[in-house]
């Protein structure tokens, strides 16, 4: 087994939206998971858009790779929108 030490720190903050008259319109998430070693680090980013019934309407994940000099060796990033399923083609 490796002596190597892990440490993982998970962050999420939500902002409620609301209307001039404090009507909930819906809602952003995003969250954070960072995890690092001595050998680099990830950091997992997820942004959600929800509507006033929670409904998902688009996420946005960002994913971050770092050697142990915190130079970014890696990249991706995935954007999912809802579709509406009364929308006709």
């Amino acid at each position: 087994m490796s002596d190597k030490e892990i440490e993982i720190g998970d962050d999420i903050t939500i902002d409620v939206i609301v209307d001039e008259n404090n009507v909930v319109m819906g809602a952003v998430s995003d969250e954070v998971l960072v995890i690092t070693s001595e050998d680099g680090s990830i950091v997992d980013e997820t942004i959600d858009v929800l509507d006033a019934d929670g409904s998902l309407l688009m996420e946005d994940e960002k994913i971050s790779v770092y050697d142990a000099d915190g130079n970014l060796v890696a990249e991706s990033e995935t954007i999912a929108i809802a579709l509406d399923p009364d929308a006709t083609s």
